[in-house]
């Protein structure tokens, strides 16, 4: 599939909204739309897109990216490097689109993790988030 994760999720969502429309005379309450499109915006800013492994087209578990979702709008405000400014560094060192992008701390501190996908490859390149530097370059396993 050629779309990225946030945007079908998105046009998901629009397609669910229409669909969901009350007939005429009914109302329909507006709170559910509201929490699902505050959680895709909130998901799309954290980074949670999805990861394929290399050269398997399998996405990581959905609990993963739930994870690695939830720690990264947790601890994006720690980084001094911004979310584009890491994805912009991964893309020097490998063209493609990225597959995915979150913070983690594995011990070494924190660390953007983007995963750009040259179409042969995908790339697992770990940024630290306080210096802009690439800390890690290797194929995603």
């Amino acid at each position: 599939m050629a779309h990225s994760a946030p945007s079908q999720s998105l046009s998901r969502m629009l397609a669910l909204c229409h669909r969901a429309r009350p007939r005429k005379g009914r109302r329909r309450p507006v709170r559910n739309v509201v929490i699902a499109a505050a959680t895709v915006v909130s998901l799309m800013a954290a980074g949670g897109g999805v990861a394929f492994a290399a050269g398997s087209g399998q996405a990581d578990p959905l609990k993963e990216r739930k994870q690695e979702a939830a720690f990264t709008a947790a601890h994006v405000g720690q980084a001094k490097v911004s979310r584009d400014d890491a994805v912009g560094t991964a893309q020097k060192a490998h063209s493609g689109r990225v597959v995915d992008v979150h913070l983690q701390d594995e011990g070494h501190g924190l660390r953007w993790e983007v995963k750009p996908d040259d179409g042969k490859h995908v790339h697992e390149v770990q940024i630290d988030a306080q210096t802009g530097k690439i800390v890690s370059d290797q194929l995603d396993d």
